[in-house]
Parts: structure tokens; C-alpha cells; sequence
């Protein structure tokens, strides 16, 4: 950071620039709030008295996040696993970063390690919600027996994972809770999932004809 020190030179005179040589000047009240203001958190590798470089580089990647850069925040969370790969945290927040399909692949490995309630949750309810996305982006114009039984499972697999995170709330105090959310969301895809297969047994009559 620069900073700018007012000059003094123009406002002293031959005798007075020997005196301020003879003493060091006192700092005036805007250099000791500079001073104070330059004071940097240390490096701690324990993130206890100081920033570790872990939560150091957690906080550029959410800068990123936050600037909408999002392929440089997802480099940013890539180097994190590298640091930490059994931290669920950077699985979550590469998950969070990513716009693309392997966002799935990337929750089901930060799901395999060890982190806070609050990042398991959250991992849980990201999970639920992109295999919700996935049944309904699937295609549901074909009527075999085979189709019927693959969008089923993939409705259902949506469903236990909702009901999964409601279950994982209700023994974890410190997770955030959006059991209402995952309720909602089971019951919708209930009801989804009905109208599905009704659709499908009409299709099929229609096409039977």
C-alpha cells in the first residue's frame, strides 16, 4: 500500500531544518494512524495467532468468487485440495466455484473426507440439489421399461438425499438448518415423480395404438 507523507521542506527555514536534525521529530496524529494501519496479521501455519496459508488462500479464492471470477476461483480451490486433500471444505467450495457437469464428482469426493458440521451439510444439501437438477434434466420421451426404471432411480436417489442432510440437521446443531427447504423439495419431487409415470403410461397406450 502507498502512502503519501506530507512534505515539510517548504514550511522550514535554514534555521529551523537544523534544529529538526539536532531531535527526531515527534510523529503527528495522522502518521501514527498510518502506522497503526500498516500493522499486517502474521503467518501462523495453526491459524490460531495469525492467518494460516490455507485460510490465506480461502480468502483470495472468495475474492475471486466474489469478482465473479469464477474460473480463477476454482483454480484458487483446486490448489487447496492439492494443500489439504482430506479437508471437505475445498472439495465445497470448488463445488461452488464450477459451472459445470463435474460439480457432482467433485460434492461425492469432499463427502469422503473430514470437515466441519457446517461444510458437511452444506456439501449434503449441494449433493440433494444437483441430483434433483440431474432428474430433471432427464429426458422423459421414451416409454421402455428400462427408461422407466432409470428415471425412477434417479428420482428416488434425489429424494434420500434430501431426506439424508434432514436426518444429518436433526443430530448436528451447528449445521445449518433448511429442513423446511429439503421437505418441500421431497414433497415436490413426489409429486413429480407421479406425474412422470402416469405421463409415461399414457404415452405408451398412445403409442401402442
Amino acid at each position: 500500500m502507498r502512502f503519501v507523507f506530507a512534505t515539510l521542506l517548504s514550511a522550514l527555514t535554514l534555521s529551523s531544518a537544523a534544529a529538526l536534525a539536532a531531535e527526531p521529530r515527534a510523529k503527528a496524529p495522522s502518521e501514527a494512524g498510518n502506522a497503526k494501519a500498516e500493522k499486517v496479521v502474521p503467518k501462523d501455519p495453526e491459524n490460531l495467532r495469525g492467518i494460516s496459508p490455507y485460510e490465506e488462500k480461502v480468502a483470495h479464492g472468495k475474492e475471486l468468487a466474489a469478482q465473479k471470477d469464477w474460473a480463477g476461483a476454482a483454480a484458487v480451490f483446486e490448489e487447496l485440495i492439492v494443500m489439504s486433500p482430506e479437508d471437505a471444505r475445498g472439495y465445497l467450495l470448488l463445488a461452488q466455484a464450477k459451472r459445470d457437469s463435474d460439480v457432482l464428482e467433485i460434492v461425492e469426493k469432499g463427502r469422503s473426507k473430514k470437515g466441519t458440521e457446517p461444510v458437511e451439510a452444506k456439501l449434503m444439501f449441494v449433493r440433494a440439489e444437483l441430483l434433483e437438477r440431474k432428474a430433471s434434466l432427464t429426458p422423459t420421451v421414451a416409454t421402455t421399461g428400462d427408461f422407466g426404471e432409470m428415471l425412477k432411480t434417479v428420482w428416488d436417489q434425489s429424494v434420500q438425499a434430501w431426506g439424508a442432510y434432514s436426518a444429518y440437521v436433526s443430530t448436528h446443531t451447528r449445521a445449518p438448518d433448511y429442513t423446511r427447504t429439503a421437505d418441500a423439495r421431497r414433497k415436490a419431487i413426489g409429486e413429480r415423480s407421479a406425474r412422470e409415470q402416469q405421463y409415461r403410461v399414457v404415452r405408451a397406450k398412445r403409442d401402442n395404438k
